[in-house]
């Protein structure tokens, strides 16, 4: 019986093909939106974890928590000794590494605009934990010991500066200080108050000896095996409170806790828009329901002749119950295909790894349907109740 009333509604649906199509539409752009939007999320939260998770969980940032990339001369900061005595004074700390910033200005792509400098020694880049040089190399500990000119540059910042010319052997004048690029960062996520994508990295004796820039306002910890995290952050909090008399001037976080205020803005965000696509969703249900309302209409004599030969109740309302159920899972299913479909593309022409979510794909699918059962009962329930007298004389 099923068949039939499955064989009766594709055969409807074919006889006006433009407005199945057109009713189908607002599902396939809903289903398509909330795909893409689940998998994208669930893609971003990946690319988070890992890449936090490269730079090692043991690892706490301390910053200034009063700077910006552009202003941090005016704000309470750390000297080379107070940060070596932190390394002594606070139990628990296995290594640090200073950042000595520097915001200076840059002709880049024709603009004059600020760009952070970075001074680090040669141990930040084993406390990272992260592999940040994608060409070239890192400086050294001679290089460092030694002031050489050597800098490490963010992939986005070269490119603005020499687009596709051979980065490795430029060089960039920093204050008017000529400094030659011996590598190149990947492209990495923020870590602490500044985007090292757009930022210049120099050994840190460059940064005090020849730019006369003494001033931390970044320390990088590790934490010894045994010690965590957590444990180590109040501990350095409570020694920069004392530091600064008291006051809150710096902020200290664990990976522990980036990763979760990051993985929380994108759940929000993930939420909101797949709210939005939700509702839009509801509208394309409403539009099917109006759609069907229309077909009830146009086929009042087919269902009045369809009673007079003893069809029941039951039977106009499946009937036109699975077609509605039809044409949403059908939208449903265009919908999916279309947003996997493109998602892979980007994948392949970015180089992105993409994993499509399952759970994406059965939710997609699963609201299409039962949007097709909600926008099919009200038109089904008219045709059922609809009196064969009356509607075998509709013309």
């Amino acid at each position: 019986m099923f068949i039939d009333y499955i064989t009766s509604s594709l055969n409807s649906l074919k006889q006006y093909k433009l407005r199945s199509f057109l009713s189908m539409l607002g599902i396939i752009i809903s289903v398509f939106s909330i795909v893409s939007i689940i998998t994208l999320g669930q893609g971003g939260k990946e690319l988070i974890v890992r890449e936090f998770t490269g730079s090692g969980t043991d690892l706490v940032v301390a910053h200034n928590d009063q700077m910006t990339e552009t202003r941090m001369d005016k704000f309470a900061y750390l000297t080379e000794a107070q940060v070596e005595a932190m390394k002594r004074k606070i139990p628990g700390v296995a290594d640090l590494a200073p950042e000595y910033l520097l915001s200076t200005t840059m002709k880049v792509g024709g603009e004059n605009k600020r760009i952070p400098v970075i001074g680090v020694p040669a141990n930040w880049f084993d406390i990272r934990g992260l592999d940040l040089v994608v060409r070239g190399r890192r400086f050294t500990e001679d290089e460092v010991r030694h002031s050489q000119k050597v800098c490490i540059a963010g992939q986005e910042l070269f490119n603005s500066l020499f687009g596709k010319s051979k980065a490795l052997g430029q060089e960039i004048s920093i204050e008017g200080i000529y400094f030659n690029v011996i590598g190149l960062m990947g492209h990495k996520l923020k870590l602490g108050p500044f985007d090292i994508n757009n930022a210049l990295i120099l050994p840190s004796s460059c940064m005090q000896r020849l730019l006369g820039t003494q001033e931390v306002y970044v320390v990088m910890f590790k934490a010894k095996d045994g010690v965590h995290p957590s444990v180590l952050k109040e501990r350095i909090g409570e020694y920069l409170r004392e530091t600064f008399s008291g006051k809150d001037l710096w902020a200290v976080h664990t990976m522990d806790e980036l990763i979760k205020i990051l993985d929380t803005v994108t759940n929000i965000i993930s939420i909101v828009i797949s709210s939005i696509a939700g509702i839009s969703l509801l509208v394309g249900g409403i539009g099917v329901m109006n759609i069907m309302l229309v077909a009830v209409r146009e086929r009042t004599r087919e269902i009045g002749i369809r009673k007079a030969v003893g069809a029941t109740k039951w039977d106009v309302l499946w009937q036109f119950l699975i077609e509605s159920l039809i044409l949403c899972s059908l939208g449903g299913g265009i919908g999916i295909l279309t947003g996997v479909s493109l998602l892979l593309l980007i994948a392949r022409l970015m180089n992105l790894a993409i994993f499509v979510s399952g759970g994406a794909i059965v939710l997609g699918f699963t609201f299409s349907c039962l949007v097709g059962i909600f926008s099919g009962v009200y038109p089904a329930y008219v045709a059922a109740n609809l009196n064969p007298v009356e509607a075998l004389r509709y013309e």
